[in-house]
């Protein structure tokens, strides 16, 4: 739902996130279909979306395939009007949150990789096009008073502390692993000495 926030009433601003948004959204659906590695020029709104969408991809795989079997089986590959159906499906309710978004994007991200997979070489820009026409009508306001892509880039980054303690505890565990190892052959070692 769009507000009468300020930054809505802005013409400035809503440009700016109208041009952020489709050029955001279609450089990842485009890397994400090709499976492009990371660069070092990806803006931190790109390098966070690819970071939590793969995430989610990972995560939800088996659900995403089951969706894309089904997608295959109802509409044309060409036709890809289905994304914005599917979103209004994710926000029926009203609530709009930065995951949802992400769920969105890891949704289109699939259709994207699945349509070029079969050979469509624009899937990108029309997943991008229905995706971003989307979020730009229905939840502009939102997304501006949401600090737009750096809100989206902050909001994730929330979550790296959490991740960083996680791989800190993972390899903790691992070095004490390695040093029980290496008390127990050492011990074994005495025991052939003696």
């Amino acid at each position: 739902m769009q507000s009468d926030s300020g930054l809505n009433n802005c013409p400035a601003a809503v440009e700016e996130l109208e041009k952020e948004t489709r050029k955001l959204i279609t450089q990842f659906l485009t890397d994400f279909a090709v499976q492009s590695a990371p660069r070092l020029s990806d803006g931190k709104a790109l390098s966070t979306m690819k970071r939590v969408v793969d995430g989610l991809c990972e995560k939800h795989r088996y659900k995403y395939n089951g969706m894309i079997q089904n997608m295959a089986l109802y509409h044309k590959e060409e036709d890809v009007a289905f994304v914005s159906a599917v979103a209004a499906s994710l926000f029926e309710d009203c609530t709009v949150t930065w995951g949802r978004i992400a769920s969105l994007m890891a949704f289109g991200a699939v259709v994207c990789k699945h349509l070029t997979e079969r050979g469509s070489e624009n899937s990108a820009e029309q997943v991008g096009q229905e995706i971003s026409s989307y979020l730009l009508s229905h939840h502009r306001g939102w997304m501006l008073e949401n600090n737009s892509w750096d809100g989206f880039a902050e909001y994730f980054q929330a979550a790296e502390p959490e991740m960083t303690m996680r791989n800190t505890l993972i390899s903790l565990a691992g070095l004490a692993g390695l040093g029980a190892t290496l008390a127990l052959f050492i011990k074994v070692f005495q025991r052939i000495l003696q």
